[in-house]
C-alpha cells in the first residue's frame, strides 16, 4: 500500500462525517463520506476503499445491511463499526459477521486514529498475505517449515491464528494463539489438534469442519469459553480450498472479546441499578401526591406541607442522581479538568463549605476549618475541585452523628511536592472490608446506620476520577463507630505564593 489509504465514512450525522475527515486527512488518509447506507453502497461499488467506517443506526439501509452487502462483494475490505453504548450487543453481532473492530460514540481523535491505524495495518497485512498465498505451494506443512514472511506477519498479529492441514495436523500458529489457549508442547510441527487443544468447544468446532463432505468456502463464528482464564474468545473458522475445490485444511482466527462481554454486562447492571434507584423515590412522590389529591391527608395544613416537603426531598435526590450520571458520563468521555488555572485551594474549600453548611443545620454539625500558612497554589480546574470537596464534606455530615464534628485541614505534605486536604468526621465509620469498594460506581455501604441516608453511590467514584485527572490521589482511614478521614493529595504548582489564613 504505497499510495494513500482510502477511507469511506458512512454516517447520517454530518458532524461525525466532518469530524472524521478533519481528523484523518492530516494523518495522510484519503477520506470520502456518505450520508446514508444507500449512498455509501453506491460509492463502494464505484470506488476502491481500504477501510469503511459504518454507523449501525441509520435511516433507510442500516449499518448491518450495508455491512452484509459490502462483505458479500468484497470480503477483504476492512470495516469498522461506529456505535453508541446502547448498541454494544449489535456491534458484537456485526463483528461476528465480519466487521474488524468497533468504536463507541462519543470518541476522541486519538481513539479514532488508533482504531483506523490498526484497521489499515490489518488491510496491509491482508494484501501482503494474499500476495504470499498466491506464491506459496499447496502443501501447508511445507509452507510452515519455511522461514517465510507469512510467519513473521501472523507472529505480530494480536488475533490468535491456527492453521490445520487436511491430515488434522497443526502446521502454523502464532504467540497470540498460544497465549489465549495456553497451548503447550508445540515445538514439533505436525501434531494433531486433538492432542494439543484441550478446549472441548474448540475441538468440536474444528471437528464439524472436517466432518463436512461438501467442500465450499464459508466462515463459521462461535464464542468459546476459556473457563480457567475467565475469558471468552470469538473463533472464526474457514476451510482452505484450492482452485479444484479440494480441501487443504482449516484456518482458525481467535479474538479475545472478554472486554466486550464485560461492557455488555456493565450496561445491563447499569440499567438495572438506575431503574432500582429511580423506582423508590418516584413511588414515594406518587404516593404522597395521591394522598394529597384524594383527600386522605385531611385538611391539616401541617400534614399536607410535610408530605410536600418529603416529595421535594425525593425529587431533589432524583435530580442529584441525574446530575451525577451526567457528570460521570462527561468524565468517561474525557471532558474533565479541561479549564485548569492557578488557584487557591482554600478558596475552593470555603466555597464548597458554604454550599454544604446550610444542609447540615438539622444535625447541628460543628465544622472546624484550619489552613496552614504558606500553602502553595496549584494548577487545577476550579469547578471540578469544588465538586470534589462538596462531595466529601457532604458525606462527612450525612454519615455523622447529631452534634458531631467535621474537621477540615489544609496542610503541606512532608516532601512539599503535594498539598493535603483532610476531611475528618466523627461519624459512623466504614467497615475495613468495605473501604476498597467505596470508590466503585453505584457502591454504597449497607447497614442499619446508612439505611435512611440518601445517595446515588456515584459521588466517591467521581471524586476519585477528578483527583486522579489532576495527578493527585486520595487516602481513606476509618474506624466503625469513631469516624472517617479522607485525605486528598494534589501536586504543588508554585511554592512561593503564600496564603495568609487564620484558624477558624
Amino acid at each position: 500500500m504505497s499510495e494513500k489509504a482510502r477511507i469511506l465514512v458512512v454516517d447520517d450525522e454530518e458532524g461525525i462525517r466532518q469530524g472524521c475527515s478533519m481528523i484523518l486527512e492530516p494523518e495522510g488518509y484519503d477520506v470520502d463520506t456518505a450520508k446514508d447506507g444507500n449512498e455509501g453502497y453506491e460509492k463502494f461499488k464505484k470506488n476502491s476503499y481500504d477501510l469503511i467506517l459504518v454507523d449501525l443506526m441509520m435511516p433507510g439501509m442500516n449499518g448491518m445491511e450495508l455491512l452484509k452487502r459490502i462483505h458479500d462483494d468484497d470480503k477483504e475490505v476492512i470495516t469498522v463499526v461506529i456505535t453508541g453504548y446502547a448498541t454494544v450487543e449489535t456491534a458484537v453481532d456485526a463483528m461476528k459477521k465480519g466487521a474488524y473492530d468497533y468504536i463507541p460514540k462519543p470518541f476522541t481523535p486519538d481513539e479514532l486514529i488508533v482504531v483506523v491505524g490498526r484497521g489499515i495495518e490489518k488491510r496491509r497485512l491482508r494484501l501482503e498475505a494474499a500476495k504470499l498465498r498466491e506464491e506459496r505451494e499447496k502443501n501447508l506443512l511445507e509452507v510452515a517449515n519455511e522461514k517465510s514472511k507469512i510467519r513473521t506477519i501472523i507472529g505480530c498479529m494480536a488475533d490468535g491464528i491456527l492453521v490445520i492441514n487436511c491430515d488434522k495436523q497443526l502446521v502454523l500458529w502464532n504467540p497470540a494463539a498460544i497465549r489465549m489457549l495456553k497451548l503447550k508442547n508445540l515445538s514439533d510441527i505436525g501434531q494433531t489438534y486433538n492432542d494439543v487443544i484441550k478446549n472441548k468447544q474448540l475441538v468440536e468446532l474444528i471437528d464439524s469442519n472436517f466432518e463436512e463432505k461438501k467442500c465450499s468456502y464459508k466462515v463459521i463464528s462461535r464464542e468459546i469459553e476459556i473457563e480457567e482464564e475467565n475469558k471468552i474468545l470469538m473463533a472464526n473458522m474457514a476451510g482452505v480450498i484450492d482452485e479444484n475445490g479440494e480441501k487443504l485444511g482449516v484456518v482458525l482466527v481467535l479474538r479475545d472479546i472478554t472486554k466486550l462481554k464485560e461492557i455488555d454486562k456493565i450496561k445491563s447492571q447499569f440499567v438495572n441499578m438506575v431503574a432500582h434507584e429511580l423506582r423508590a423515590p418516584l413511588a414515594a412522590i406518587e404516593g404522597y401526591l395521591e394522598i394529597c389529591l384524594d383527600g386522605s391527608a385531611g385538611n391539616d395544613p401541617a400534614v399536607i406541607r410535610k408530605m410536600q416537603e418529603r416529595s421535594k426531598e425525593r425529587a431533589h435526590a432524583l435530580l442529584e442522581m441525574v446530575n451525577d450520571l451526567l457528570h460521570l458520563s462527561s468524565i468517561e468521555a474525557g471532558k474533565i479538568a479541561q479549564n485548569k488555572e492557578i488557584i487557591d485551594v482554600g478558596e475552593v474549600i470555603e466555597k464548597a463549605l458554604d454550599v454544604v453548611k446550610p444542609e447540615a443545620k438539622d444535625k447541628n454539625i460543628n465544622f472546624k476549618v484550619s489552613f496552614d500558612d504558606d500553602i502553595p497554589k496549584i494548577l487545577a480546574d476550579k469547578n471540578d475541585l469544588e465538586k470534589v470537596f462538596i462531595n466529601l464534606i457532604d458525606n462527612a455530615y450525612k454519615y455523622n452523628h447529631k452534634n458531631g464534628m467535621v474537621d477540615i485541614k489544609l496542610t503541606k505534605d512532608k516532601d512539599e511536592n503535594y498539598i493535603k486536604i483532610s476531611i475528618i468526621d466523627t461519624g459512623i465509620g466504614i467497615p475495613e472490608g468495605e473501604i476498597k469498594k467505596i470508590f466503585d460506581e453505584f457502591y454504597r455501604v449497607k447497614s442499619e446506620d446508612t439505611r435512611y441516608i440518601t445517595g446515588t453511590g456515584l459521588g466517591l467514584s467521581i471524586v476519585k476520577k477528578i483527583v486522579e485527572s489532576h495527578f493527585g490521589y486520595i487516602e481513606v482511614k476509618s474506624e466503625v463507630g469513631k469516624g472517617s478521614s479522607f485525605t486528598v493529595f494534589l501536586p504543588v504548582y508554585k511554592r512561593t505564593i503564600k496564603n495568609q489564613r487564620k484558624v477558624k
